[in-house]
């Protein structure tokens, strides 16, 4: 009996303690709504009908901000780089975070263990067309044309594509060219002799910068119909335009803000830092002063300034989110 009653009591106390991560990870608002569930984004949430249809896109005010009931289905655990995977007819496309389907629903439904649509990887989407697989981008622009002699393409990751032809496996850049296995060690070895001493730094290899991240370097915000996105150096939208405000890349990572608070996105368009840093306007102070010249909301020396407190007291996060001391 003390065996038994030992048992239940962990069970109940282990239970309260994932009920306890989730609460603090994710708190419902109160809405009208019956049925409200958690999102792959902080701060918005999705009702929907008893039987699972979609009915909104809410705030965390319960507010509803985008109608979902014309699609039969949508994956809000798949919210990435501000757009939303929705099918309708059988057929997928993406809206943005204000309701505008930015991508058609013109697309296959997928299949398999991904479930019937992929998320947005790097600014690229793994799409479907007449049985076919490519790849779009955030503006629906084909980037990998649909062929039928494609069996699979795997998200990008590191600004590479694994893709499957029948048995044989080959690489894609961002672009769709073709590249060499990036995990041979052809690509890791160091460089030689030769290729160093034509360096006009003489840099070591390992100082060296790798060729493709150069691409992801160069990502900067623009503005487009009142909200903020990300270009590439040849002006290709690489991450949408969801934000009501961006700031440069630093260290790998932007601010950018939604509503009335700040989070952090890295170079391929996730949500790394989530939303909750608000702009301590109820305190008088603009998130447009610097800090020792330093800017608020961008990383310098691994450390972000996010404001200052009532009490003048600067208020400084790292690379986790954790908060740290400025000076």
């Amino acid at each position: 009996m003390m065996r038994y009653s030992l048992i239940t009591s962990a069970l109940v106390t282990a239970l309260f303690a994932v009920t306890g991560v989730q609460a603090a990870s994710c708190k419902i608002p109160k809405s009208y709504y019956k049925n409200v569930s958690c999102t792959a984004s902080s701060g918005y949430f999705l009702a929907v009908k008893d039987f699972g249809a979609p009915v909104a896109l809410i705030n965390s005010q319960g507010k509803s901000l985008v109608d979902l009931s014309r699609y039969q289905k949508v994956d809000a655990d798949k919210i990435s780089s501000g757009l939303l995977p929705v099918m309708r007819n059988g057929h997928v496309g993406y809206l943005n975070m204000q309701g505008r389907e930015v991508i058609p629903v013109m697309y296959d439904a997928l299949s398999g263990g991904q479930g019937w649509a992929r998320p947005v990887s790097e600014g690229r989407i793994v799409v479907k067309q007449g049985g076919h697989y490519g790849v779009i981008d955030t503006a629906n622009k084909t980037i990998v044309p649909f062929s039928a002699s494609i069996s699979d393409i795997d998200n990008y990751r590191g600004g590479m594509a694994r893709v499957r032809k029948n048995k044989a496996i080959s690489w894609l850049d961002k672009s769709g060219n073709a590249k060499s296995d990036p995990n041979s060690s052809a690509n890791t070895q160091s460089p030689s002799k030769k290729e160093s001493a034509n360096n006009v730094n003489n840099a070591n290899a390992s100082e060296q910068r790798p060729a493709l991240a150069s691409r992801f370097t160069t990502l900067q915000p623009r503005q487009q119909d009142g909200k903020w996105g990300f270009i590439d150096d040849n002006n290709v939208t690489m991450i949408t335009y969801s934000f009501d405000e961006a700031r440069a890349f630093s260290e790998g990572l932007a601010g950018v803000r939604i509503n009335g608070e700040w989070g952090f996105i890295n170079l391929g368009g996730e949500l790394v830092i989530p939303f909750g840093f608000d702009n301590f306007n109820n305190n008088s102070v603009s998130t447009d002063d610097n800090y020792k010249d330093k800017p608020s909301f961008v990383f310098i020396e691994d450390k972000a300034w996010i404001g200052s407190l009532e009490n003048g007291n600067k208020m400084c996060i790292d690379k986790a989110g954790a908060a740290v001391g400025c000076d």
